[in-house]
């Protein structure tokens, strides 16, 4: 019974992954959320329910279309597989599931976009920021985040090494985590950047993504202790 719950909660975070992944290409190209309905991005066929299963349908259709056998990228089947990861990791360690949901699915957003067109959209980031600060958690840094917003935002105008968008989102985190864990979270970002960058050889990092897994790794690290 345990393994069939797992199972369900293992399959819903990749859905609710598969969703936010479908969102990150729709706002990154300007397409609407809600027409047209899920279809092959090259022949524009329409796909069938069998064809949308979260981590099923990717293996199922060997990668490919079924109707014009165009490659389906590997990161949607990856964002699932996170998804996934994802959902059961907080359902076994979150004090605060509803909170730590809200703030690993925005964040999943967020680096999906990031790594499509470098920004932050204010438009998804205050919203997300302003509920996850109504919902249960520690109390406001409010130091924290002055210290970080007029230290790395002089750092981001005067370098050029941070992007608008880590700043407030880093502001946020200060918000949430307090001064000595966010400043963790930015050490932790930095070393998988510098990794990340060693593999990928961007021109430009997208340092959403190494956030987020900053504040998965202190959220880890949190629970072992």
């Amino acid at each position: 019974m345990l393994l069939l719950l797992y199972i369900l909660i293992i399959y819903f975070g990749a859905s609710l992954a598969s969703g936010l992944f479908l969102c990150a290409e729709r706002l990154t190209t300007g397409q609407s959320l809600i027409k047209p309905k899920s279809h092959c991005t090259v022949c524009q066929h329409p796909l069938c329910w069998w064809q949308l299963l979260p981590l099923i349908s990717y293996p199922l259709l060997r990668g490919h279309c079924y109707y014009c056998a165009t490659p389906i990228p590997l990161a949607a089947w990856v964002s699932e597989i996170i998804g996934g990861f994802l959902g059961l990791f907080i359902w076994l360690t979150a004090a605060a599931p509803s909170f730590t949901g809200l703030l690993f699915a925005g964040l999943f957003l967020f680096s999906w976009i990031d790594v499509k067109q470098r920004i932050l959209l204010p438009v998804l980031f205050w919203p997300w920021l302003i509920t996850l600060l109504l919902l249960p958690h520690e109390p406001l840094h409010l130091t924290a985040m002055l210290l970080l917003v007029s230290g790395l935002g002089l750092f981001a105008y005067f370098s050029r090494g941070l992007g608008s968008g880590d700043v407030q989102l880093l502001a946020g985190i200060g918000l949430l985590y307090g001064f000595n864990s966010t400043i963790q979270i930015l050490l932790f970002a930095c070393l998988l950047a510098i990794g990340g960058h060693a593999f990928y050889q961007h021109k430009t990092i997208p340092f959403i993504p190494y956030l987020s897994l900053g504040i998965w790794l202190q959220q880890l690290l949190t629970f072992l202790h």
